[in-house]
């Protein structure tokens, strides 16, 4: 299984020491912006430093996305819509975003919340 994972869910993850536990058991990818937002502050916040240093031993995998002309007609924006597009049939999208979630749902995709990451291992 793989998963694509948005700034908000890797942060909290992260905050909450599960992070180590998901990357040694599921392969996980982030877009680059979401690779920006989470590592951008890396001199000033320890888990801004700890998702820099999984980025650089390749726990954390950024990869581009592809553009997609449905996505950018849903409205979303920014790092939710780079995961979107990173997206495919062999993966699952983790989000704590509410608003996000609902549109995953509406469109089946699968998706897990931080809560369902932290107590499945």
């Amino acid at each position: 299984m793989k998963l694509v994972m948005d700034s908000d869910s890797l942060i909290k993850l992260t905050k909450a020491g599960a992070k180590e536990l998901v990357l040694d058991n599921i392969e996980v990818f982030i877009p680059p912006l979401v690779m920006n937002e989470t590592t951008e502050s890396k001199d000033r916040f320890p888990d801004a430093f700890k998702i820099h240093e999984n980025i650089n031993k390749g726990l954390l995998k950024v990869k581009n996305p592809s553009n997609s002309s449905f996505i950018k007609s849903l409205g979303i924006k920014g790092g939710e819509a780079q995961v979107l597009m990173l997206h495919d049939s062999s993966s699952a999208i983790s989000s704590d975003d509410a608003k996000f979630l609902n549109i995953l749902e509406n469109l089946n995709i699968p998706y897990l919340t931080r809560h369902l990451l932290s107590y499945s291992f």
